[in-house]
């Protein structure tokens, strides 16, 4: 399992980004047919016998809303730029408009939950969410994922929930897209290059009017 995902971790690496821009596409395209789609790098993962238990517990939750579970790596050469948040959103653009529960399964094993009009507090605790570290995580993908539709089913509608509002803020560039001199204006604090220079300048200056200054008082302190 290790040297698998080391693999996958590396194939996501050298990802083109011709691939990564239409992948989303995909996935939405299995998930308006299915609720469960599993991207064809993670199939290890999620084996057929999972995803049999995966859509019984599902169905045996009896979720009055809907429900989609995709099981995506994350990469930066989409509109995602890698974040599991604004890959579920833009998931969600790609599908019928309605109340919905959004479940993102990364490479690693970890949940990422993105609730859509949904009046109810799903509250999912952080074992669930992440389960455990190294080589077990993967391996409790089926019943977390059965806790998290059991929380779901079992969330009181109270006509209000908080919900994380959508990413606004614009993505880096990728490094291949990046202009020669994209770092060349950003020092390490964030403050642009010339700014810096402008300020050792003025200090420059005014330390050479001190000294200049402090040189004539001595000059005529030593003359009294």
């Amino acid at each position: 399992m290790r040297a698998a995902l080391i693999t996958l971790l590396a194939m996501l690496l050298l990802a083109a980004p011709a691939r990564a821009e239409d992948r989303l596409d995909r996935a939405a395209t299995g998930l308006k047919a299915a609720p469960l789609y599993v991207h064809p790098e993670l199939d290890f993962l999620i084996p057929e016998r999972d995803r049999t238990l995966i859509l019984t517990a599902l169905r045996d939750a009896y979720l009055p809303f809907d429900v989609k579970v995709v099981v995506m790596p994350s990469v930066e050469a989409d509109e995602s730029g890698g974040e599991a948040d604004r890959m579920l959103w833009a998931l969600n653009d790609r599908l019928p408009k309605v109340k919905r529960l959004l479940i993102g399964v990364d490479q690693r094993g970890n949940f990422e939950l993105l609730k859509v009009n949904l009046s109810r507090n799903v509250d999912v605790p952080f074992e669930l969410e992440y389960g455990a570290t190294g080589e077990d995580g993967p391996t409790t993908i089926v019943p977390r994922l059965r806790g998290v539709f059991q929380i779901a089913a079992t969330a009181e509608d109270d006509g209000y929930s908080y919900q994380r509002d959508r990413p606004t803020e614009p993505l880096d560039p990728l490094p291949e897209n990046r202009p020669d001199d994209y770092l060349d204006d950003i020092g390490d604090d964030g403050t642009p290059d010339w700014l810096i220079v402008l300020a050792c300048a003025i200090a420059g200056l005014f330390t050479g009017a001190v000294c200049w200054a402090g040189s004539f008082l001595f000059r005529d302190f030593r003359r009294a």
